[in-house]
């Protein structure tokens, strides 16, 4: 038996397919369509395309923004906001009687945390820099969702003259202004202040293409750490490259 685990995000849609080992055995890239019946539409069509190929077990699905994982509900998508209030649960459930829903950056933390370059922390931080910025958090092992759901999202960090991280440091900034990595060690400087984590993992589209240069980021970060103690503190890129979220949400599946 196989398990199908789906990373929605901002710019693509990714899927993999995994076995009992957790090896992925196949996958998909798509765009993500900016209109929710043609959205559904190509899910539905590689949903039904790998299920003729492998018996799938379950699904799981990593979702971009406020996941309520109880309900299986994506409650605010900032970045496809024609999917706030999606019922994600019931939609995949046409498809797999196993359904699991959560946050993408959560995934992508599950993921590293269980096959990547976080399994040796207890405590670590997930960081995604694509279409937005998204993050995740693991304490003694466990993710961290917070009391509502919303523990994570570090892109909605007020920075600089009311903007966002992710408005200063995500897809469209390094679009419009260049090479953002002296920003983004800033916010993660902030980060390390707040949770004094063991490690932060990086991934998204910004890392996975070289856009977001590591070694500029961990030196701009130790300036603002305010700890000694924590001036080293791990920062690294992901293992598992660009489907880590979706083999996080397959990982979902017991």
């Amino acid at each position: 038996m196989y398990k199908l685990g789906i990373d929605i995000g901002g710019t693509k849609i990714r899927g993999v397919v995994i076995d009992d080992r957790n090896k992925k055995v196949a996958d998909f890239d798509i765009k993500t369509p900016k209109n929710k019946n043609f959205f559904l539409v190509a899910l539905e069509r590689e949903i039904i395309g790998i299920s003729v190929c492998y018996k799938i077990s379950g699904i799981g699905i990593g979702l971009p923004g406020i996941v309520d994982v109880k309900r299986g509900v994506l409650v605010k998508a900032p970045n496809l906001p024609f999917l706030d209030g999606w019922q994600a649960r019931e939609f995949f459930k046409k498809y797999s009687r196993k359904v699991a829903v959560e946050n993408d950056s959560r995934c992508f933390l599950l993921a590293e945390s269980k096959l990547g370059n976080a399994q040796k922390y207890k405590n670590a931080i997930g960081l995604t820099i694509g279409t937005g910025i998204g993050g995740a958090m693991m304490i003694g092992e466990e993710i961290y969702r917070g009391a509502n759901f919303g523990a994570g999202e570090f892109g909605h960090m007020i920075i600089d003259d009311k903007k966002s991280f992710e408005q200063l440091a995500a897809k469209k900034a390094f679009e419009k202004y260049g090479d953002r990595s002296k920003i983004i060690g800033i916010g993660i400087a902030n980060i390390i202040n707040i949770l004094n984590p063991e490690a932060v993992i990086l991934g998204g589209g910004g890392v996975a293409t070289g856009g977001v240069k590591i070694e500029l980021v961990k030196k701009e970060a130790k300036k603002y750490i305010m700890s000694p103690l924590a001036k080293n503190t791990i920062i690294i890129k992901g293992k598992l490259g660009k489907y880590a979220p979706a083999i996080g949400a397959a990982l979902l599946i017991f």
